[in-house]
């Protein structure tokens, strides 16, 4: 098994609707010059089809662009930036 299946940290319960969205949402990033931010518009909508509430919904954007910023700071780190 691949020493990054190994070693890839455990979510705690319920985080992982918050992971699969921002794997979801990747395909909505605007493409150009260099890879943008998930659209805001695109991450209200997954919280209406998900019937997620304001605060579901700032919760979501909260640690999406959470994870934008460590893929960010990890492509940095490799070079890729």
């Amino acid at each position: 098994m691949p020493k990054a299946l190994l070693e890839r940290p455990a979510l705690l319960p319920g985080l992982d609707f918050y992971f699969n969205a921002y794997i979801d949402l990747q395909n909505d990033r605007p493409m150009g010059m260099a890879i943008g931010p998930i659209p805001w518009s695109s991450i209200v909508t997954f919280a209406q089809i998900h019937s997620l509430d304001l605060d579901d919904l700032h919760e979501l954007n909260h640690l999406i662009r959470k994870m934008e910023q460590a893929d960010r700071e990890h492509d940095e780190k490799k070079g890729n930036a």
